[in-house]
């Protein structure tokens, strides 16, 4: 008879225990497109669930569930982790508990870099809490439902409550008052076609209330919208710079930068590009001049005599010597001595002075017939008996199989030029060295050149 009364008392005792228990509630919020971003096959879990639940979790194929982050968003926990996913773990269970109620099985079948997000919720949260604790938990309700107008009614409502919880309920007013304000700052960006601004708030809303479908899709909208534009705006651009059209171009490329688009980086290169271009243009920075020099007065220079950074120049001198070198099969036909004078180097403002400073360093070819030799004046005559202008330094001593000589120097280079407006002028002393010291009479020691031309 007692052993009858003890067994119900204990299965009484077991029932109520479990109707005391309560239940927990799965909802599947995963999206078909999400991944996870992973150097391996793992695949990812995100589980939702209000704050004051705590969670831990078990799993039917894995020793131990780690979590790989947690942090609290609004009223929820979010808890992470992460699954060796693929064939060989079909058929995982994983098991949620949380102190006061069921645990619950969840069935999670994986794919390599999936995502799946749940959320947890107790279905009877509503009961039996009182007139606050009623009304702020169906407002936090509505906020997850993105009705952030009902959520506000709800809250208002609980404020006057007997038990409410003033600190808690401002702040949840403050808090869907600002989730009214962005989604109707973010609705009008977007029907301005403002797709930069109008995603940044609607990401905003997303941080705060990440439940939002509406805000999430107009999100994703905005940023395939936002990369379409600065796609063809970049596009445009480029097309403009190829046909030199650059202050069109500057006007896109600037655009591009603006909006913090993906090319922003080429576009502010394309920009000081062009800024470089015009700026030289608009000061004339680029000089050509005709040059004269002493034995090789066929001269042209080219450089760009910047007013606020340093340039370079180039310069190429000969004399028609040298191109009747080049058209001649005949060397007795050139008796003089051919020569070209290369020369680069930089070019630098004085100052605030229409001056500039060039220097630079240059190499000098000058040939000959013949063997060359240091002889006395006048000592060999020509094949006519008549002295050789050069003979000092110059000594043919066949007549025939003469072949042509290059006497090398190198000729470093300082000058002056002047410029104003489109009109320029240089002078510039030349020092020559010669690589065969027993050419360096030959060569000459040092030079001048003349230059005038126009800047453009």
């Amino acid at each position: 008879m007692y052993r009858k009364i003890l067994l119900t008392l204990i299965l009484g005792a077991i029932a109520f225990m479990a109707r005391a228990q309560g239940v927990l509630e799965v909802e599947d919020l995963s999206q078909a497109n999400a991944v996870y971003s992973s150097s391996g096959d793992q695949a990812a879990v995100e589980i939702r669930c209000n704050h004051t639940i705590p969670l831990s979790f078990s799993s039917t194929m894995d020793k131990s569930v780690d979590l790989f982050s947690t942090e609290i968003q609004g009223t929820d926990s979010i808890y992470f982790i992460e699954f060796p996913a693929g064939p060989r773990y079909r058929g995982r269970v994983i098991t949620i508990s949380a102190p006061g109620y069921n645990p619950v099985e969840l069935p999670l079948d994986l794919e390599p870099k999936q995502l799946r997000t749940f959320k947890i919720s107790d279905p009877n949260s509503l009961v039996d809490q009182g007139c606050y604790r009623t009304h702020r938990n169906m407002g936090v309700r509505e906020i997850q439902n993105a009705n952030y107008q009902e959520a506000l009614n709800q809250f208002n409502v609980a404020k006057q409550c007997s038990d409410c919880d003033t600190l808690e309920n401002n702040l949840n007013i403050i808090k869907v008052d600002s989730l009214i304000k962005l989604r109707e700052d973010a609705d009008i960006l977007y029907r301005m076609l403002d797709y930069s601004a109008a995603a940044e708030v609607f990401s905003n809303i997303v941080r705060i209330n990440s439940y939002d479908a509406y805000a999430t899709s107009k999100l994703r909208e905005c940023q395939e919208q936002f990369t379409s534009e600065c796609a063809v705006a970049f596009k445009q651009a480029e097309a403009y710079f190829d046909n030199k059209l650059y202050e069109k171009a500057r006007t896109l490329y600037q655009r591009v930068v603006d909006n913090g688009c993906e090319q922003a980086k080429t576009a502010t290169e394309r920009l000081n590009s062009i800024g470089n271009y015009l700026t030289a243009k608009e000061e004339h920075a680029s000089v050509i001049m005709y040059e004269w020099m002493d034995d090789a007065p066929i001269g042209i220079h080219y450089g760009r005599y910047n007013n606020t950074k340093g340039g370079i120049f180039i310069h190429l001198n000969i004399n028609s010597k040298l191109l009747s070198a080049m058209q001649s099969n005949n060397s007795n036909a050139i008796p003089d001595h051919p020569e070209a004078n290369f020369g680069i180097g930089w070019t630098k403002r004085i100052g605030k002075l229409p001056v500039w400073a060039t220097f630079g360093p240059g190499v000098t070819v000058k040939g000959y017939y013949g063997d060359y030799a240091k002889i006395d004046k006048n000592s060999h005559p020509d094949k006519h008996g008549y002295p050789t202008p050069e003979a000092d330094i110059l000594d043919i001593q066949k007549d025939d199989g003469q072949k042509l000589n290059a006497a090398i120097a190198i000729t470093p280079e300082v000058g002056l030029a002047f410029k104003y407006s489109y009109f320029a002028v240089r002078a510039s002393y030349h020092y020559r060295f010669a690589l065969n010291n027993a050419l360096q009479d030959f060569m000459g020691k040092s030079v001048v050149s003349f230059g005038i031309g126009f800047a453009f």
